[in-house]
């Protein structure tokens, strides 16, 4: 429960800040830049991100650390930002998908070797 009220709580101030960034907007005559901003909040969709993320990993070479550290970052802001949590369907889902695209160049790395392993290191930072 601490965790969801914790991010409600940043939600109402990430949404208190836009709301104070667009009256300054407003306020110094950039009405047009404040509608656009207006219209743009919540515009990433779920499927769009899972997209880039599946970009990102048929681009991404995953020899080095870092590519994989990058990775799962992504991937924990992906869930972050779509409330999944970890070992529930929409998540398995989702990673089952990226591991598919994962899979065709890079099945097995220092840090993953199956979809098992895929899954344990990229919940590292959700569980």
């Amino acid at each position: 429960m601490e965790k969801r009220d914790y991010k409600k709580e940043q939600e109402m101030e990430n949404e208190t800040d836009i709301r104070f960034q667009l009256d300054i907007l407003r306020r110094d005559g950039y009405h047009a830049a404040a509608r656009i901003i207006e219209s743009m909040q919540g515009t990433v969709s779920r499927k769009a991100e899972l997209e880039y993320l599946q970009e990102f990993v048929r681009q991404c070479c995953f020899d080095e650390e870092l590519g994989r550290d990058q990775l799962r970052c992504l991937w924990t802001a992906y869930c972050l930002h779509h409330g999944l949590d970890a070992d529930t369907s929409g998540y398995d889902n989702d990673l089952m998908e990226l591991w598919n695209a994962t899979a065709e160049d890079e099945a097995e790395t220092a840090d993953w070797s199956d979809y098992d392993s895929f899954d344990n290191f990229m919940c590292r930072f959700l569980v």
